[in-house]
This record gives C-alpha cells, sequence and structure tokens, in this order.
C-alpha cells in the first residue's frame, strides 16, 4: 500500500535523533532496535504507543538526558527499526510485549528501572507490574487498565471516534491512517513527517493480532486490578481532549499509590501530551523521576 514504509520511515525518524546512539539486540528470533542517550546510573525506559516509534520520544531526551539520567527508547516488534515477527500470533500481544522488554533490559544490565509507556506502550508497563518484574516505578498516558477482554470496563474506558475504529485494522486505508495520526497526536500541528512515516512502517499485523488476544480474554493481567493493588509509585496524566481514552474512566479508578493522588488532567491537550505540551510534560516528568529515585519517603 505504500512505498518503501521502512525505508522511509527510518530515514525520516533520524531527523529527530539529535542525541545518544542506536544499537539492535537479537531477542530470540527478532532483532530489537533500541535508542540509549545519557550516562546515569538511574534509568528511564520509554515504550511507545500503537503504530509509532521510539522517536516519538524526542523532546523527553533532549531535556532528561540532561538531568543526569540514562534513557533508553525501544521499538517494539514489528515498529520502527525492529524486526516484524515471523510467529505474529505468538509475538503481537500485551503479555509477549512485557516479556521482550523484560528481556532487552536484562540483556542490556538495566536494573529496576522508571517505566514509561504511551497507549500500548502504557498497558504493556502495566502488564510488567502486574507480572512483578523489578520496576521503580511507572507513568502511563493514554493508557486506560482495562481487560482482558472486551467486557463493560472496555467500553467505558476507551471512546467511540473514527480514529479508535482504525485501532486494530490490519490493513487500513491512507485515508484511515491519516485519521488514525490525526488522532494519536491531538493538537500538535504541524506533525513530523516521521510520525506519519513510522505510522506506514507498522507491520499491520501487530493491530489485528493484538485485538483478537485481547479480544479472547484468556491471557494477560487484568489491569484494573494490577493498578489497584501495585504498591511502587503511578504517575498517571490525561488529555482532556484525547479521542481514545476516557478521563472520567480513568479517574474513577482505585490506584494503589498515584503520585500526589490525583490523576494530572491537561486541558487542550489531546492523546500525546509528551508531543503536544514537552515542556509542562517534562516538568511532570522530572518532578516524578526524583521523587521515584529518590524512594520513600521516612
Amino acid at each position: 500500500m505504500f512505498s518503501n514504509p521502512r525505508g522511509g520511515a527510518l530515514k525520516a525518524a533520524r531527523g529527530l535523533r539529535k542525541i545518544g546512539e542506536i544499537d539492535r539486540q537479537s531477542i530470540g528470533d527478532l532483532e530489537i532496535e533500541y535508542w540509549r542517550a545519557g550516562a546515569g546510573s538511574k534509568t528511564i525506559v520509554f515504550i511507545h504507543g500503537n503504530s509509532a516509534g521510539k522517536e516519538v520520544f524526542h523532546h523527553q531526551f533532549a531535556t532528561l538526558s540532561r538531568q543526569g539520567y540514562s534513557l533508553l527508547a525501544i521499538d517494539l516488534p514489528g515498529h520502527g527499526g525492529s524486526s516484524d515477527s515471523k510467529s505474529p500470533e505468538r509475538d503481537y500481544n500485551f503479555p509477549a510485549f512485557a516479556l521482550l522488554v523484560k528481556r532487552l533490559l536484562a540483556a542490556l544490565n538495566i536494573e529496576t528501572p522508571l517505566l514509561v509507556g504511551w497507549s500500548l506502550g502504557g498497558h504493556v508497563v502495566i502488564e510488567m507490574a502486574g507480572r512483578g518484574f523489578d520496576i521503580a516505578g511507572a507513568m502511563i498516558f493514554g493508557s486506560p487498565p482495562v481487560g482482558p477482554g472486551l467486557g463493560e470496563d472496555f467500553e467505558r474506558a476507551f471512546l467511540p471516534s473514527e480514529a479508535m475504529a482504525v485501532t486494530l485494522k490490519e490493513n487500513p486505508s491512507s485515508d484511515d491512517l491519516a485519521t488514525y495520526v490525526n488522532g494519536l497526536y491531538g493538537s500538535l500541528n504541524p506533525r513530523p513527517e516521521a510520525f506519519v512515516r513510522l505510522a506506514e512502517r507498522m507491520d499491520g499485523a501487530v493491530r489485528s493480532h493484538m485485538g483478537a488476544h485481547w479480544a479472547a480474554g484468556d491471557e494477560g493481567c487484568h489491569q484494573k486490578t494490577v493498578v489497584a493493588g501495585w504498591d511502587k509509585p503511578i504517575c498517571v496524566i490525561h488529555g482532556d481532549e484525547d479521542v481514545f481514552a476516557s478521563g472520567d474512566y480513568i479517574v474513577n479508578l482505585k490506584w494503589r499509590n498515584l503520585w500526589r493522588n490525583e490523576v494530572i488532567r491537561m486541558e487542550g491537550v489531546g492523546h500525546a501530551p509528551f508531543v503536544e505540551t514537552p515542556d509542562r510534560f517534562n516538568s511532570i516528568l522530572s518532578a516524578f523521576s526524583a521523587d521515584v529515585f529518590a524512594g520513600p519517603r521516612t
């Protein structure tokens, strides 16, 4: 459908990386590309959303790398510079993504990181928390905890929209994908060419297999239960113009250790606050990171 989407995406994405280095790691039969910057002893790990890639976090790399942190952003399988799966039914689902990230962190000798997850990435973060992985804390946005399965919680957590309808389409049309990208990046205007190219590059089987796996409801953490019982600090941000996630659902959930005891709501911001209002987002992430790595107060 799209002319050389992988090559175009990688070329466009290079322009967003002003610092750090790119490398690859074999995880089973997958090749995972990642971006690293900074040299601190504390690591922040960024996990992107559906139809995106590691470079969406370029504003965070520019700021947080100057604050003494090591930063790592990952291309999930079927995205960006990582390989597509030869076994999509095995590799394209929340539990598989969570296990892959755990294996990558072990291969890179990264212990007890702070995880930052956007949309799909936030669901992966919750899955990792629910499995008891070694995590210092978590920040999520655009990721209402649900399921597994398509029950009542799913209907309350996600909003009906033209963009939402594209989320699980394996082969969206050009118009469908444009609608989806518009929904992903909300108020951001203009949108970097790289963001569009990354959406075109994504292996469409991720959408269809991820959706089918979640709908089946027979594997994966019950995310609402996870956040109600997880004792590590979690920061939750919601853009009030988000066309995918319901702020009312997120605010009314039980969170055991919600940072500052509130969901941080941003007016005039959509699904991607980290690129729509990066300065404000980065100030929150900086404060949260400092609290997480300082440890519990006595």
